[in-house]
């Protein structure tokens, strides 16, 4: 017997000659599918080396994205803990000069600093300078020659805001400044789509990057506490066509304070039909029903408070029967208002299943809605003699 080992082909030769064929065919097709698996590998790998010598390349040529500084992290999480950034932003180290917003839907958000403290008027035409101070917060506020921003300004820039998150939360690079067509502003925030609102935009940018902020409002992660200066909006350029000059597009440069908000996510969620209140005081509780209420579902504040928070420069008595006007009407989208006579005092109720049970346990009727046309019946005291 000979030492050599037996190749396949003397394996084969002792087979039956059909059963012999069938293993060469399959032994060709196995050795055909193992060069095929090799080429496959050497091109993806060849791909990936031009993609990554493409992108080494892109950094330093003209037409590569602006590498913005690395945001600010938290300190390294305890051992056991996990030490992935906590919100997408963290992870998000790219900015571009120019933000197109598009016409992709995005849920509305408001800035929780701007929920908590009157920075916006609530009166058209205010020049007052509003300094206001709330458990160690100091906010100083002062308009321009055209008035002071109001809270229907602010639209404008939780529509920027809006779309700022919704790209921060798809991992997509964002810039300060945002191009958005007019008519999505319009319509995002529920306003007229006539000449007439488009000439009211551009009132309310005058109105924004004039008003001039000073506080000492702490944002971003890790908090950090400073006091500066700023403006709602540092720029605002408008883009018109045709022989009216309609207006089409604009361009709005968002405040270091708000655009690091929105990176920080300090934001929250707000209903739609916030854009549909038209009364600046019913927009103003809304923010502080939504940012305080939460998943407790009840919030209390003394009326005394809530005029300072709200911003109202109104009398007491005046501003009792708006907030009690308010509270019968019902006009809050997701809460319940109802005014105590007690103690002087305004309770928030959601109107969500928790909302509701702390409503009954608190025993609260609810104020009826009063009926469109109603009006109050006068009473004529009877004329007497000698009167």
């Amino acid at each position: 017997m000979s030492g050599r080992p037996k190749q396949l082909g003397d394996l084969l030769g002792d087979l039956d000659p059909n059963l012999a064929k069938a293993f060469e065919g399959l032994g060709r097709e196995v050795l055909a599918d193992a060069e095929r698996q090799q080429a496959a590998t050497e091109r993806t790998g060849a791909g990936a080396q031009k993609r990554q010598e493409a992108s080494g390349g892109a950094s330093g040529g003209p037409a590569a994205q602006i590498q913005a500084p690395p945001l600010e992290t938290a300190p390294k999480a305890a051992s056991g803990q996990s030490g992935e950034p906590e919100s997408p932003s963290q992870a998000l180290t790219q900015q571009i000069d120019l933000f197109i917003a598009t016409g992709r839907a995005a849920a509305p958000k408001d800035e929780l600093a701007t929920m908590e403290h009157p920075v916006y008027a609530i009166e058209d035409g205010d020049q007052r300078i509003l300094t206001y101070e709330h458990n160690g917060v100091t906010l100083e506020v002062t308009p321009s020659v055209k008035g002071r921003a109001t809270i229907h300004d602010k639209d404008i820039v939780l529509t920027c805001v809006s779309k700022v998150v919704d790209a921060v939360n798809r991992g997509e690079p964002v810039s300060r400044t945002v191009s958005i067509k007019a008519h999505d502003v319009l319509t995002f925030t529920n306003r007229s789509t006539s000449g007439r609102g488009y000439d009211l935009l551009e009132q309310a940018l005058e109105r924004l990057v004039g008003t001039r902020i000073k506080t000492s409002i702490a944002t971003g992660k890790p908090a950090r506490r400073r006091t500066k200066g700023f403006g709602l909006i540092d720029a605002w350029e408008t883009i018109t066509r045709g022989p009216n000059n309609r207006l089409e597009e604009l361009r709005i440069t968002l405040s270091a304070f708000t655009f690091d908000a929105a990176m920080a996510l300090e934001v929250l969620s707000i209903d739609q039909d916030y854009f549909k209140l038209r009364k600046a005081t019913e927009k103003r509780l809304y923010e502080l029903a939504r940012k305080h209420c939460g998943d407790q579902g009840r919030w209390k504040v003394g009326l005394d408070l809530l005029q300072k928070k709200v911003g109202s420069r109104q009398p007491l008595f005046k501003f009792r029967a708006t907030v009690r006007g308010i509270g019968e009407a019902g006009s809050l989208p997701g809460y319940h208002l109802v005014f105590l006579h007690s103690d002087d005092s305004v309770v928030f109720y959601g109107r969500s299943e928790g909302g509701l049970a702390v409503m009954e346990s608190d025993l609260v009727t609810l104020p009826k809605l009063k009926p469109k046309g109603a009006r109050r019946k006068s009473v004529r005291r009877p004329v007497t003699k000698g009167d």
